[in-house]
This record gives C-alpha cells, sequence and structure tokens, in this order.
C-alpha cells in the first residue's frame, strides 16, 4: 500500500510540474502541490502521536469530555455559554507540538499515544475561533464529533468537517447521554447521507464520569459508554491502529486530490475531443487544398517530367542515337539552363525548384516554395476555427508564432523529399532503362545495319568496276539514314515521354499519401491535443488506482 501511495505521488508531482498550454491542468498545479507537500508532511510522521481533535457545538460538553478523559480540571467548563476561546491541547510529557495556533498546552500522562484538542465551539461567531478551530483541523488525526441530542445536526460543524471528508478518520460522540431515547440512528443516517463514515459511536455521560473521578469512585451505568470510549483510547489505539488510521487519512487525502482533479480535467473531456475532431476535418480540408496546389504547380506541366528524365537519359546514353539524343536534348533545354525565361521559369519557383530536384541539379539544398495566396487564406480561416476551439477546451497560447510558415515550410521539405525520394528513384531507374546497353544497341540497330548495307555497295562495286554510285545515291542514302536517325530519335523521345507519363502518376500517388497520410497543419496544437490526452488518461488511471487500493 505504501509503495502504491508513492507511486501515485510521484506520478501526481510530475503532474504539478506542468507548465503547458493547457490551462485546465495548469490552474490545478498549485493545489496538486499544496496537497502533495501535506501528503509527504503525513507520511513523514506516521510513528508520531495521534491528534485527536473535539469538534462540536457550543454547550454540547468538549471541555467536560476532555476533563473526563484526564480526570482533572483542564478546562473551563460551562452549559450555557461558550467556555474555550482556543485549543486546550492535553499531550503526554516532552511532546513538541506546534499547531500554528495560540493554543494552552496542558502535559499530562493519561493518555500516553495520544493528543487531545479541546477546540473552540463551531458555532462561534468570532473569526478568530473558528479560525484556530480550522487550524487544528488540518493537522489532526481523528476527529471526535461531539453532541448532544439538540445539536447534533448543527450546520456551522458540518461546514468544517465537509471539506475534511474521507481524509480524516471520524467518531461520533453523543456527549450527554440519559435515558432519553438516543440519537444514534437519525445521527449516523443523516451522516451516511452526507458521505460520511464514522468509525465508531460511544453514547456517554462526560459530566457524571468526571464527578465521579474527581470523587475517587467506580464507574457507574449511568456514565454509559463512557468506559467503552476509554478502553478504546487507552487498549485499542495502540500504535498499529495509530498508523493505520493515519495511513488511512493519507489514502483519503490522496483519492479526493486525484478524484477532484480528474473531475476538473474531465469538465474540458468533451471540449477536448470535439477540438480534436474540428481538427482532424481542418487538416483533410487543408491536406486537400494543398494537393490541389501541388497538382497545379507540379504536375500540370508534363514538360517538368520529360526535361527531368530526359536530362538523366542525356548524363547517361550511349552509342550513335544515344549520342544524337544527348545533342538534341543538350540544345533543347539550352535556354533553360542559360536564362530565367524558359518555359520552366515561367510556370514559378516551385516548378522550376521540383525540376532541378528531380534531375538532380542541386538536391540537397533546393527548395519548393508552396506558398499561396488562397493557401493562406483558407489556412486563416481553419485557424480562426482551431482557436475557438482551444479556447472551449482550456488551452492558451498552443500555438506556434508562425503556424502557416511552419505548414508551407513542413509541406515543402514533404513534397521535396517525394521528389528526392521515389520520385526521383522512378526518373533514374526509367533513364537507366533506356539508356541500358541492350536498348542501346536496338536503337544503334537501324544506322549501322544501313551503314553495313551502305559500306557493302560501295565495295561491291568497287571490286566489279562498276561505277554506278554517283550524286544520286549519296542523296538518297543520306535520306534513308536521315529518316532512319529521326525515327530512332522520335521512338526514343517517345519512350521517354511515356515513361515520364507514368513516373509523374506514381509520384501523384506517392505525395497524395505524404500529404494526407501525415497531418502537416496545426502541428504545434496536435501535440498539445495528444498532451492533454495523455494527461486526462493518466489521470484517470489514477484514479482507478486509488479507488482500487
Amino acid at each position: 500500500m505504501a509503495d502504491s501511495i508513492l507511486h501515485i505521488m510521484e506520478k501526481l508531482n510530475r503532474l504539478s510540474e506542468y507548465d503547458g498550454p493547457w490551462l485546465a491542468l495548469r490552474d490545478e498545479t498549485d493545489v496538486l502541490q499544496t496537497r502533495l507537500d501535506e501528503l509527504k508532511e503525513r507520511e513523514s510522521r506516521l510513528d508520531d502521536l495521534l491528534i485527536v481533535a473535539l469538534v462540536g457545538g457550543s454547550g454540547v460538553g468538549k471541555s467536560t469530555l476532555l476533563n473526563a478523559l484526564a480526570g482533572d480540571q483542564l478546562a473551563k467548563t460551562s452549559e450555557f455559554r461558550p467556555c474555550t476561546s482556543i485549543p486546550t491541547v492535553f499531550h503526554p510529557p516532552g511532546a513538541k507540538l506546534d499547531f500554528g495556533t495560540e493554543t494552552s498546552m496542558v502535559s499530562g500522562s493519561a493518555l500516553e499515544q495520544l493528543v487531545i484538542v479541546d477546540t473552540p465551539d463551531s458555532d462561534t461567531i468570532a473569526k478568530a475561533h473558528r479560525e484556530s478551530v480550522i487550524q487544528i483541523l488540518q493537522q489532526c488525526d481523528l476527529i471526535f464529533m461531539c453532541a448532544d441530542s439538540e445539536k447534533y445536526l448543527d450546520d456551522a460543524t458540518w461546514s468544517l468537517l465537509r471539506p475534511l471528508q474521507n481524509e480524516r478518520a471520524l467518531a461520533c460522540i453523543e456527549t450527554k447521554a440519559s435515558r432519553a431515547e438516543s440519537v444514534k440512528d437519525h445521527w449516523l443516517g443523516r451522516l451516511n447521507e452526507e458521505g460520511f463514515e464514522p468509525s465508531g459511536y460511544f453514547r456517554v455521560n462526560s459530566l457524571r464520569t468526571f464527578d465521579r473521578k474527581l470523587a475517587g469512585g467506580e464507574p457507574t451505568e449511568d456514565e454509559y459508554e463512557f468506559p467503552a470510549l476509554e478502553q478504546f483510547l487507552r487498549k485499542e489505539l495502540d500504535q498499529d491502529q495509530i498508523r493505520r488510521i493515519k495511513r488511512s487519512n493519507a489514502s483519503g487525502l490522496l483519492t479526493k486530490t486525484v478524484t477532484t482533479l480528474v473531475d476538473h480535467l474531465e469538465e474540458r473531456e468533451e471540449s477536448l475531443n470535439a477540438l480534436n475532431e474540428t481538427l482532424e476535418r481542418v487538416d483533410s480540408e487543408i491536406a486537400k487544398a494543398s494537393f490541389e496546389l501541388i497538382e497545379k504547380r507540379l504536375f500540370s506541366e508534363s514538360y517538368l517530367w520529360t526535361y527531368a528524365l530526359g536530362r538523366e537519359m542525356a548524363l547517361r546514353t550511349k552509342g550513335v542515337i544515344g549520342t544524337l539524343y544527348r545533342v538534341l536534348e543538350w540544345t533543347r533545354t539550352l535556354p533553360t539552363r542559360m536564362t530565367s525565361w524558359s518555359f520552366l521559369a515561367l510556370k514559378g519557383g516551385a516548378g522550376q525548384g521540383a525540376a532541378d530536384v528531380l534531375s538532380a541539379k542541386d538536391p540537397t539544398e533546393e527548395a519548393i516554395d508552396l506558398r499561396s495566396d488562397s493557401l493562406e487564406l483558407t489556412f486563416t480561416n481553419f485557424q480562426s476555427e482551431i482557436s475557438l476551439g482551444l479556447a472551449k477546451a482550456g488551452f492558451d497560447g498552443a500555438y506556434s508564432s508562425s503556424p502557416y510558415d511552419d505548414f508551407t515550410q513542413n509541406l515543402s521539405d514533404k513534397v521535396a523529399s517525394v521528389l528526392r525520394g521515389p520520385a526521383r528513384d522512378r526518373v533514374v531507374s526509367r533513364a537507366r532503362f533506356l539508356t541500358s546497353w541492350p536498348m542501346s544497341v536496338l536503337l544503334d540497330a537501324g544506322p549501322i545495319a544501313f551503314f553495313g548495307w551502305a559500306a557493302y555497295r560501295i565495295v561491291r562495286d568497287y571490286f566489279a568496276t562498276i561505277i554506278t554510285l554517283g550524286g544520286e545515291f549519296v542523296i538518297h542514302s543520306a535520306t534513308v539514314l536521315g529518316i532512319i536517325v529521326a525515327v530512332e530519335l522520335l521512338l526514343i523521345n517517345s519512350f521517354s515521354r511515356v515513361f515520364a507519363w507514368t513516373a509523374r502518376k506514381a509520384s501523384v500517388k506517392d505525395l497524395n499519401e505524404a500529404v494526407f497520410s501525415q497531418r502537416l497543419a496545426f502541428l504545434t496544437v496536435r501535440k498539445s491535443i495528444s498532451e492533454a490526452q495523455g494527461i486526462l488518461e493518466d489521470a484517470k488511471g489514477l484514479r482507478e488506482s486509488v479507488r482500487g487500493g
């Protein structure tokens, strides 16, 4: 049990150190730390004396009860008016006590392990007297709720005890027992209705006991259960029982601390869940708007992918057709590489950046600028909705300093990672395939075959001394060769466009998954919500632990 309490207190201590944006918890940290300090102090004095407070209204016989227990005139008594203006503390010799209020200290050995405090009347109109009662109650371990048949339902007394409900052991003392009917059943019934669980009930006549002790006589029947009360205080309240009472008090305080905290946090649970649902919807809408922007800037222009694939192929081409393709690609992209007025540059920074990333111009440094006025307007509108949800859920300052800039940076980084990763890998793999040796040999087969045929004609006619090759032959041969080369170049260009289209289509799926599956907007808010939900679940777990304990 002790280990369990210490474990729960450690978790509560971590909660008391919370300084995040969730005000629902932050507003409770001071109270929580105060309760923890009290719990630690109570844990440290489990082996100290048991402090018993006599509490009740004026004239119920608290002072008489103390005198009867001590067997001496310790406190002034009166049946008609308040007599106790400051607490009277009856304690074993040598005890060091400090209640934080003015007290009358009386040393005696009647009850060796107990300190009994006669408090001022709970129904007093004197503010100082009532505050002294509260001070004593804060430090006591066991409360004797004293009353007679007229004042046992006194609300002034009950109002002092309600804040300590389940935090202090409680017993009822009917101080003026007589042959009249006991109020026990009605008193205990009302206490149970209020949630109090008295651990004992004693019906005594303190005045008769006190008079008998002063006279030196033996106990009589008209003292009722006073001997049983003394037996309880002298014998039953041994050291083990005292420790159990103090441990029970600490456990009750811990239970109330956790329950109060969870009840307060649960007041925000519905708003917290609603905020989380709003954030999911807003994230989805922003992701949709973002993807539309990405498609417009990066995927609407097919030349971007053809450009990237052609550039990659130009670096890897082999053979005759490959060399010609490289020259053609170099010539075609010359404006892009040398001027800022090329078609890619005119498409905007995002398209130019994406093209450079895909073509490995500078894949580690190139940025993808995706800022847009329309996207910023959409983001700002949703930010207002999120701000309202944050206020309802009890958050304060859960935003970063520039949420839109953070979002566009995250979006740009995510798009760049896809372009540098799977998108570029597709471009590279397709370029390698189109420039591989088998493809190069296949493309060069036509021109090589034509050159072989032409060489054969020339050699054959030369050795046959037949001079039939003239200017017409050269023109026809050049024309045929040009047609073959043009067809080959057209073929490889067509392949590159088809392959660029397939790479673009597959990359659209990757970017779709990256934008929609990984939320990029309001990350700070999402972190705060997740942290708050985790705190709430942990607190609920603590509540189950203390209830089970």
